[in-house]
């Protein structure tokens, strides 16, 4: 469908000018329709004044998606900017609205992150505000449209859903964020199906590249601290992130504390930690040479085992 705005004729010039397109790009009627917002229109045709040339110069430069043309004094259409202003003839309107569905989904919005890092902090700070939408864009093409306030998201049409969570891991640093208003949200996703964020979320994060900067810190003795339950969907049944979650909720640790209070292996522990960092669910903490260790007397198991009936006992298991 074209949205057409038309500006400086009077109801009868725009609905013979629409009459006009229709019937030069042999379209039907409900395809090519007046449009009262600029943000939401597709094409924008001015009669041919100074005034009107300028004005509509300064909106479309703002919002480059959007097509413009000019009705000159003689009625024809012509391009309103670029280096070719010659009359448009039936097979250049029927191009290019035919054309213009496909704008519906493009992304011009700003880009408020770029690459793996700047991604991750802004989506962990949307993610526990709880506020905004947003689109992961590769190369202008949205990957996935983010609702932080419902924690929803959704995949759009022609990208693969079952393959999602490596190919966005794969293209991580060729990414980038754009805050969505909810109007562009909703029309981007349409009738597509709302699906839980946090659990793609997941996935992603369990894939190990990317994670350098976060290991580093790790490494140095950074302390992980759980600040609230994961999604039970993305545990699964895996009893040993489910007793790594129990022991983080409780308190900071490092990797290596967390390792030897549970005896599992480092690498067990940053496959909880990578996503649940990246969910918000995880706050980091850098090494603090006057924290006092955390060790287990007489070889781990008791201490572990109390702290394990007590969570069990609070939760009713």
């Amino acid at each position: 469908m074209a949205r057409v705005l038309v500006v400086g004729s009077d109801i009868q010039g725009e609905r013979a000018l629409l009459q006009r397109l229709r019937v030069a790009a042999s379209l039907p009627a409900e395809t090519v329709r007046s449009c009262r917002d600029l943000d939401e229109c597709d094409l924008l045709v001015i009669k041919d004044t100074p005034a009107l040339r300028n004005a509509a110069l300064r909106m479309v430069r703002e919002r480059p998606r959007i097509q413009f043309w000019v009705e000159d004094q003689d009625g024809q259409l012509r391009p309103g900017q670029g280096a070719n202003r010659g009359v448009l003839d039936d097979s250049a309107i029927e191009c290019a609205l035919r054309g213009m569905p496909a704008a519906v989904n493009s992304i011009d919005e700003p880009r408020s992150a770029q690459g793996a890092k700047a991604i991750t902090r802004a989506l962990r700070e949307r993610l526990q505000s709880r506020q905004g939408h947003a689109a992961l864009v590769l190369e202008d093409e949205p990957q996935l449209l983010l609702d932080f306030v419902q924690d929803q998201m959704v995949v759009p049409v022609g990208v693969p859903a079952a393959s999602l969570a490596q190919d966005l891991s794969d293209v991580f640093d060729m990414l980038s964020l754009h805050g969505l208003s909810e109007r562009r949200y909703q029309e981007l996703a349409g009738a597509l199906p709302r699906q839980p964020l946090r659990p793609l979320l997941w996935q992603w994060g369990q894939r190990p590249a990317h994670w350098q900067d976060l290991d580093a810190r790790l490494k140095r003795g950074a302390r992980v601290k759980l600040l609230r339950w994961p999604d039970f969907r993305v545990l699964g049944n895996q009893h040993d992130s489910f007793r790594l979650c129990s022991l983080l909720l409780k308190r900071a640790c490092s990797v290596e504390e967390c390792a030897t209070l549970l005896d599992v292996r480092d690498d067990a522990v940053r496959d909880v930690v990578h996503p649940a960092y990246l969910c918000g669910y995880a706050a980091v903490e850098d090494f603090q040479s006057n924290a006092p260790a955390v060790r287990a007397p007489g070889g781990g198991g008791t201490l572990l085992s109390r702290m394990w009936r007590s969570v069990r006992q609070r939760g009713g298991g």
